[in-house]
């Protein structure tokens, strides 16, 4: 990963340490964040963390995670947002090491749903592609960064003019979680 590639990257609820280096980018989530909207339950979740890029029109976004321990419940991902009641996410997500899932979250008008697959092992590292063509986006992961798989094909609301594009890395328990950026590829 170029750091000149992230000079128009902002943060969102900026995260406690990030440590730069040549290639990667080491990021340590806050304990008790998360991205999550739920009328029912009345829980009102914004605070994760997201480095994001604005733009418009289509695109296709490529991101590389590599992590440790990502239980429980611990997430890095990608994610689009349009703002706090419309957005969506897809993540690794697992509540203990026996039970890792690949899921997304689209959350429209402030209500988030969660749609996942089971793993076979929890995964060290993991690419996401997010790509928008007119009025549909596309999620996909890889755990080789060779074989794509399509999670979602999503409409998002309020997607007119710019939309917020980037990785997201949050951990709603009481600890807080590191993962390694290695990549982050726009065009």
């Amino acid at each position: 990963m170029k750091l000149e590639n992230l000079i128009d990257f902002e943060w969102y609820n900026e995260p406690e340490n990030v440590i730069f280096s040549d290639q990667e980018m080491k990021i340590v989530a806050k304990s008790l964040t998360d991205f999550w909207q739920s009328l029912h339950h009345q829980i009102k979740k914004d605070n994760g963390h997201f480095f994001y890029k604005k733009i418009s029109g289509n695109f296709s976004l490529l991101i590389k995670w590599r992590f440790e321990n990502a239980t429980p419940f611990k997430q890095c991902g990608i994610m689009a947002r349009v703002d706090e009641r419309n957005w969506f996410k897809a993540s690794i997500l697992a509540k203990d090491e026996n039970s890792p899932e690949i899921g997304t979250c689209l959350t429209l008008s402030g209500h988030s749903d969660w749609a996942g697959t089971q793993l076979q092992n929890m995964p060290d590292k993991i690419f996401y592609k997010l790509e928008r063509r007119g009025d549909d986006f596309v999620c996909s992961y890889s755990l080789d960064g060779q074989k794509y798989i399509k999670l979602r094909q999503f409409y998002l609301r309020g997607v007119e003019n710019e939309i917020k594009i980037g990785a997201y890395l949050a951990s709603p328990q009481n600890e807080p979680f590191d993962a390694v950026l290695d990549e982050i590829d726009l065009s």
